[in-house]
């Protein structure tokens, strides 16, 4: 289970799949998140998003996170960030790249020298 976190100033979001089609714990996260400082709370059942908008200046987001930490909604050593999404679907697109094009390379050497190299192994 990851928890997905996107945090600015003032805004976070994160994605909490223990509360995803389970709309009990979905409003058990937002009351707890409902305190001095936060405008507005969003949560969606459906996908398991939290969006939080608070006033920097009187509460910030890692405090958000660690309510939601000692409620058993969030988990720092499972959290993914965009960079890291980024990150792993770059190096996973990298992956896919490198076969094709060697799977590429393959078949034109094969394609102009299959023959021979047919014969080599001969």
């Amino acid at each position: 289970m990851k928890y997905y976190v996107h945090h600015t100033p003032g805004r976070l979001r994160i994605r909490i799949p223990s509360i995803r089609n389970n709309p009990v714990r979905a409003d058990h996260v937002k009351s707890l998140l409902i305190i001095g400082g936060t405008e507005k709370i969003k949560v969606n059942p459906i996908t398991g998003s939290v969006v939080a908008t608070y006033d920097p200046g009187a509460v910030s987001g890692q405090h958000l996170l660690r309510i939601l930490k000692e409620n058993g909604f969030y988990s720092e050593d499972r959290t993914i960030t965009i960079d890291d999404q980024l990150r792993q679907a770059s190096n996973t697109a990298a992956h896919k790249f490198r076969r094709a094009f060697f799977s590429w390379a393959v078949g034109r050497v094969l394609e102009s020298n299959g023959l021979s190299l047919i014969a080599a192994f001969i």
